[in-house]
């Protein structure tokens, strides 16, 4: 019983079992060539620290005490005065943010995955044989 659990456990841990890549990837990620997945990865990287820089400076500006109201105002409204003006200038750059960052993580997590996915294709072959 327990070689059987051991047996069923190390196969569904199998690189095989685990990295067949779904049709998203294959409709994406998959027609990528390796420099080009490596070349986009590194982007979204930095992509995502740009981002990050971007929010936390402005988190800094709000508690160094920049007034973001004036500017959500006439974002929004044409300069009249709007209700709930500061919380509106605060949420939606840390909505923005979030949504961004999420985005590129997505991004390069299906880009590592298919990474990963070649990675192990590459090293599962046969000694002396040509892929």
């Amino acid at each position: 019983m327990v070689a059987g659990m051991s047996r069923r456990l190390a196969d569904r841990l199998s690189p095989t079992a685990t990295r067949k890549p779904t049709l998203f990837e294959r409709l994406t990620v998959a027609r990528l060539s390796w420099d080009q997945c490596v070349r986009l990865n590194r982007y979204l990287e930095l992509l995502g620290k740009i981002c990050t820089v971007v929010w936390v400076a402005f988190i800094c500006s709000l508690v160094l005490g920049i007034d973001w109201r004036p500017i959500a105002e006439h974002a929004i409204n044409s300069g009249k005065p709007v209700k709930g003006a500061l919380a509106l200038a605060i949420i939606v750059p840390t909505l923005i943010f979030l949504v961004a960052r999420s985005s590129i993580g997505f991004g390069r997590w299906r880009l590592q995955r298919e990474l990963w996915r070649r990675d192990v294709e590459r090293l599962s072959q046969p000694p002396g044989s040509s892929g």
